[in-house]
C-alpha cells in the first residue's frame, strides 16, 4: 500500500489506477503518462502507475515548496528595503 502525502489517499498496489484525466488532486493521467514516458526513455526504468504516480507527486511537492521557499525569501526582502 502506498501513501500520497498530496491527498493523504492510500492505494493499494493491487488496485488499478482509474482512467479518468485527474488521477490525483496534483498529477493528471497525461501527465503521469509523460513521466512514465521520460523515465522509460532517460532512464531506462519501467515504472507502473503506482511507482510514477508516487514519485511524480513527490516531484511536484518539492518543486512546489522549493518555489514558495523562495518567494517568502525575496518577499522578506523587498520588505525590508
Amino acid at each position: 500500500m502506498t501513501k500520497c502525502n498530496s491527498n493523504s489517499t492510500l492505494i493499494n498496489s493491487s488496485d488499478k489506477l482509474p482512467n479518468e484525466d485527474l488521477v490525483n488532486p496534483i498529477v493528471t493521467r497525461q501527465e503521469l503518462e509523460r513521466f512514465k514516458e521520460i523515465a522509460r526513455t532517460d532512464y531506462g526504468a519501467e515504472l507502473t502507475d503506482e511507482q510514477a504516480l508516487e514519485q511524480a507527486t513527490a516531484l511536484v511537492i518539492f518543486f512546489e515548496t522549493a518555489i514558495k521557499r523562495s518567494l517568502e525569501t525575496k518577499k522578506r526582502i523587498n520588505n525590508n528595503e
